[in-house]
């Protein structure tokens, strides 16, 4: 069954174009740092790059995607890299508004909090749908133009 509308809820999907002519193994390999952290593992297989996280840190800077997928893409002359990940913290902030005014409608002496929990987590939903995917793509193009170093992701002129 394919439900575009639903699965957009918690997949995150993107593309940046590539300035440079590097092979993906290059772009890949600048990239490597943010895959070799606890609890993370993946595989690079020709343009593409496959991640899974298990019980990923909170310090690990893609924490909120749980697998996902990174190619190379080449469109006409250009070249591009495209991403495909899925984020169970989406999903979570999404249905749990859902969850807290349903508490609300059948107990009356807990709607003020329902009501407020709705709205923090909602507001999460939003927050992260729109600004994960930014802080990610910003991230990406500072790695593969080579303006972080590779553990932890300090800057290259540091």
């Amino acid at each position: 069954m394919n439900l575009p509308l639903i699965d957009t809820i918690w997949r995150v999907r993107g593309s940046l174009p590539l300035d440079t002519a590097a092979p993906a193994s290059e772009i890949f390999a600048r990239l490597e740092s943010l895959f070799e952290v606890a609890g993370t593992s993946y595989e690079i297989e020709n343009d593409a790059l496959t991640f899974r996280k298990k019980d990923p840190l909170s310090q690990d800077k893609m924490s909120i995607y749980k697998s996902g997928t990174l190619n190379v893409c080449h469109q006409g002359e250009g070249r591009s890299l495209a991403w495909d990940m899925q984020s169970p913290a989406l999903m979570f902030c999404f249905c749990l508004p859902f969850f807290f005014l349903g508490v609300a409608w059948l107990l009356d002496e807990s709607r003020t909090p329902s009501f407020v929990f709705t709205g923090i987590f909602a507001f999460l939903y939003v927050v992260g749908r729109i600004l994960e995917p930014r802080l990610f793509r910003a991230e990406l193009r500072r790695r593969i133009a080579g303006e972080v170093n590779g553990d932890m992701g300090a800057p290259a002129h540091s």
